[in-house]
């Protein structure tokens, strides 16, 4: 079980990570928008929503 929640806190990180970057290229209106958009769901709680993580090499 702890060797499973690594693996979610890492998905989660770079998740996180990979979201910030994307943000940061942004102009300053666009960026904004996204911040509020991302502040809404959290603040929503994200026990609500199902969030899907996606591999690099997805095993299908």
């Amino acid at each position: 079980m702890q060797e499973n929640l690594k693996d979610f806190e890492y998905c989660i990180k770079l998740a996180i990570d990979n979201a910030k970057k994307r943000i940061n290229l942004l102009d300053d209106p666009n960026k904004n928008s996204v911040l509020e958009e991302y502040k809404e769901w959290i603040n929503d709680g994200l026990n609500k929503d199902t969030v899907l993580l996606l591999r690099e090499d997805p095993i299908i």
